[in-house]
């Protein structure tokens, strides 16, 4: 819902709750977004300008009333991932080509809004993003080593970062590292017993303070710099079309990865309040606020769980909150930049690596594996695959891992022999329930799955392996298709070719519970005037009362078959 939705239903009430939110929002994501501008190679005025337009932006067309749109860790890699190799050492080049490749990401997510595409991102499994995003931490914190410890790390994927950072690690700079440690000892102890304070922002005010007392800049100490006051003139990037195809698979993943982690946010906080979500808005909400941010010079912006859950922790009833923040960046932008000039480098990064631990899901990891042992085959991959092949490749690999799934998970439906139960009357898997009542002559099989055409000839090796293994044989076989709800031509070729080989064996056939929509595809085959209608049965109560002799148990049938 737009603000022309939820601005003229406002509770006034909420007002000062939602200020104080915002400010409290704004304090969490001021130092968050200058750290993620480092991430993405930029300066930190980037992160600012990327949250004033996903604040502002979102608060008019966004649905959800938590969520906070700004700069996000995961976001940020992967523009390094793709702008770094293309733009070199080139500040104007890289400054460029981030803008264009935010602005390709906006204009995909209105594309995808305009188009109903709101679904794809459901396609990712839930192991594969965990596995993708776990790896992402990992090489965002070997990113960080350089601010952290004030050594080289160079070039390369996670491990032969990681080789270069320790081979330097006799050239750590000791300030460095106890600027770090400090940094991170204040976020952690404040994470953990003083929740209400805005501990990132407290930390980047002491870092300012510090460096300027203690002259840090001269005994080695990195520092943020000169950050410009005010807002740049909107602008758009001028690049080459060349640039832009090369762009175009960076944006894809921004897009994919920025729509998963926002809806996510969105649905969640969603639920927790009881109020609904519109997907497609969403679409455009993100999408014109990447463009905003393209416009300014910023980074992609998303709705960040970290942000989002804070502002809810922290009370925010309405998007008023996120408007609230936006002011106090601006105010930031035009008033207190100056003060970034004494700031040290590894205050930032310390912050970024708190920023990400909830990245590194190692309980959700333990989760899965509990419930299902073949998680670990998604997970792994995925967070393997961005170790070993970098960003970009890893995201391309887990996308086709969770296709493969899909398509391997669809591709095997069960052919299951039903039996009748005696208390409940219900029709059951013989195997699982082998009390379960089976009729003498009739054998009655149940498609459980998809069938298209990657599982039509699963289907039929199913029906044939097990018809010719009854003993005795049965008169007649009744396929049940209550679960099938549309079929493609493949299938229905397959069900017709089966159905005749049975019948040409001497073996009668009737189906089952065919739904109306597959029953119109059957009749455009032929297939009903082939079978004949008294062949069709609108239940499978009414096929075994026709055909089927007296009941019997099915463990005695199976007795007498060995």
């Amino acid at each position: 819902m737009s603000i022309v939705g939820w601005l003229p239903r406002y509770n006034r009430a909420w007002l000062p709750v939602d200020i104080l939110a915002g400010i409290a929002l704004a304090g969490l994501l001021i130092p968050e977004g200058m750290g993620y501008a480092g991430i993405a190679g930029l300066p930190p005025q980037a992160g600012l300008y990327a949250a004033i337009a996903g604040l502002f932006i979102y608060a008019l067309f966004g649905s959800s009333r938590q969520v906070a749109v700004s700069a996000t860790s995961s976001t940020a890699v992967i523009v390094a991932a793709t702008v770094g190799p293309m733009a070199g050492a080139d500040p104007a080049r890289y400054a460029e080509l981030t803008s264009a490749i935010v602005l390709l990401a906006g204009t995909i997510f209105l594309t995808a809004w305009v188009a109903r595409l709101g679904f794809v991102s459901d396609f990712i499994a839930r192991p594969v993003v965990i596995g993708f995003v776990f790896g992402l931490a990992l090489v965002i914190i070997i990113r960080q080593a350089s601010k952290l410890l004030g050594v080289h790390v160079g070039d390369g994927n996670f491990f032969q970062m990681s080789w270069q950072a320790a081979s330097n690690l006799g050239h750590t700079s000791l300030p460095t590292l106890a600027i770090t440690i400090t940094g991170l000892v204040i976020l952690v102890v404040l994470g953990r017993y003083g929740r209400k304070v805005p501990a990132a922002l407290l930390l980047l005010s002491g870092g300012i303070a510090a460096s300027y007392l203690l002259h840090l800049g001269s005994h080695g100490v990195a520092l943020v710099g000169a950050v410009p006051s005010g807002l740049p003139a909107p602008a758009l990037p001028h690049i080459s079309w060349r640039d832009l195809d090369a762009l175009i698979p960076g944006a894809a993943g921004i897009v994919l990865v920025a729509y998963a982690e926002g809806l996510g946010s969105a649905r969640m906080l969603a639920d927790r309040h009881k109020y609904e979500i519109d997907p497609g808005g969403e679409l455009r909400a993100t999408g014109l606020a990447n463009i905003c941010s393209s416009l300014l010079g910023g980074l992609p912006v998303a709705g960040g769980l970290s942000g989002s859950s804070a502002n809810d922790s922290n009370g925010a009833r309405s998007e008023i909150s996120s408007l609230a923040a936006a002011v106090f960046f601006l105010l930031t932008v035009l008033l207190l930049t100056p003060l970034f000039h004494h700031l040290p480098e590894a205050v930032l990064g310390a912050i970024v690596v708190y920023a990400v631990r909830h990245m590194m899901n190692v309980r959700e990891i333990i989760r899965f594996a509990r419930i299902r042992r073949d998680s670990l085959g998604m997970i792994l991959p995925a967070l393997f695959g961005v170790l070993l092949f970098g960003v970009l490749p890893g995201l391309a690999l887990s996308v086709v891992l969770s296709f493969a799934i899909i398509a391997n998970e669809l591709s095997r439906p069960r052919v299951v022999k039903l039996g009748k139960m005696k208390k409940t009357g219900s029709w059951v898997d013989v195997n699982r329930h082998p009390d379960a009542l089976t009729f003498p002559g009739l054998a009655i099989y149940r498609i459980q799955g998809a069938l298209f055409f990657a599982s039509s000839g699963v289907v039929r090796n199913a029906f044939r392996k097990s018809v010719q293994k009854a003993e005795p044989r049965p008169a007649t076989v009744a396929i049940d298709l209550e679960a099938l709800y549309d079929i493609d031509a493949t299938s229905v070729i397959m069900l017709d070719d089966l159905c005749q080989d049975l019948i040409g064996s001497g073996i009668e056939v009737v189906l089952t519970n065919v739904h109306h929509p597959v029953r119109d595809i059957l009749a455009r085959a032929g297939l009903i005037d082939k079978l004949g209608k008294r062949r069709f049965f609108s239940t499978v109560d009414a096929a075994a009362a026709e055909l089927a002799g007296g009941a019997q148990d099915s463990r005695a049938e199976r007795a007498k078959q060995r």
